[in-house]
């Protein structure tokens, strides 16, 4: 499947993006990010150990008159934390604005880095304090699919059909996500662009695709074929709830609970949109013992457009995947023929 090679093609020859400036506005904006997350962070700790506190109020271990006084320290303390942490990072911030001063801050290119780095770093900020790898709730994942193409429905209209395709079936593309919830790895919003492809064979060795009119026909070309297939191209945008299983991590050094995502079962809801960019249909066949191949690119009376429903399933970055393209394959035939891929589906995270 030629457009299905190009995909895997494209998803293994990139692994380099283009060189990123590092720019006063990036490093002041880093900047900024670690002072917000010092504060979060101490919050969110303070918050467990008050509840500590509270469960021993509860269960008659200590007083509420010691518990008071056990806040109070526990606030100071963290206030201490967050002083210190913040006036390390305002030091780095005067040092960064007075080398843009005086000039020596300059635009430095930094070296290539591998694809999947690229999205590491886009995920996931460094907390300052306890140093942990702290997972943004917007995040983007690249997308690669591949499966089984195969015609429903249909009828004597089509003469003997279509094949099962094992490998007619591909998308290449990335998804943004959004964590509905700020603290749990539940609910998600998930959307994004793919470039799709999807392959037809007639089952008939013989058999190739002829429009006539409106209509487009399954006919007999006289002599077999060695391969006959039609391609199509199309651009879409997939659309997922996805709920993510996975629990959340401990760090024992800080004694923290933070979320990683995919780590666990997941399962997408949704649908997709489509719009068809080419169609071509290709035959090959031997004459005067040579291989003769033909590629013609025409419309053959198909929809342009696609939708329906889409759903995958499985653990960390790998699922199985299905969708089923409601609006029929041919716009005006007798009787509509849909299809339906199935396949393993990745999510690089």
């Amino acid at each position: 499947m030629k457009q299905t090679i190009l995909l895997v093609a494209i998803l293994c020859c990139t692994p380099f993006l283009r060189a990123q400036t590092n720019t006063f506005e990036e490093q002041a904006a880093t900047i900024a990010s670690r002072i917000d997350s010092i504060t979060t962070s101490e919050k969110s700790i303070l918050k467990k150990e008050i509840k500590k506190i509270d469960k021993k109020v509860e269960k008659n271990e200590i007083t509420a008159d010691t518990a008071e006084v056990e806040k109070k320290k526990l606030a100071a303390y963290h206030a201490n934390r967050i002083n210190d942490a913040v006036f390390i990072e305002e030091q780095k911030l005067q040092l960064l604005i007075k080398n843009k001063v005086s000039g020596k801050l300059e635009r430095t290119e930094e070296p290539n880095k591998p694809f999947i780095s690229v999205f590491e770093e886009e995920n996931f900020y460094k907390d300052s304090i306890s140093g942990l790898e702290v997972e943004k709730r917007f995040t983007t994942q690249f997308v690669f699919a591949l499966g089984i193409n195969t015609v429903l429905n249909g009828g004597d209209y089509y003469g003997d059909g279509f094949k099962v395709n094992p490998i007619g079936y591909g998308e290449l593309g990335f998804t943004f996500k959004y964590r509905l919830k700020e603290n749990k790895n539940l609910w998600n919003l998930k959307f994004g662009l793919s470039m799709m492809t999807d392959e037809i064979r007639p089952k008939e060795d013989s058999d190739i695709l002829v429009t006539n009119g409106n209509q487009t026909t399954l006919e007999d070309i006289g002599f077999e074929l060695k391969k006959s297939r039609l391609n199509n191209l199309s651009f879409g945008i997939p659309v997922h709830i996805e709920l993510d299983f996975s629990k959340p991590q401990y760090h024992k050094k800080t004694e923290q609970t933070y979320l990683r995502s995919q780590r666990g079962f997941r399962l997408g809801l949704g649908g997709f949109f489509s719009v068809r960019t080419q169609t071509s249909q290709f035959i090959k066949y031997k004459e005067g013992g040579k291989d003769i191949r033909q590629t013609e690119t025409y419309h053959f009376n198909m929809n342009s457009f696609n939708f329906g429903p889409s759903v995958y399933f499985g653990y960390r970055d790998v699922s199985i995947y299905a969708k089923y393209d409601m609006n029929p394959v041919f716009k005006d035939n007798p009787e509509d023929i849909n299809t339906l891929s199935i396949g393993l589906r990745v999510d690089i995270n």
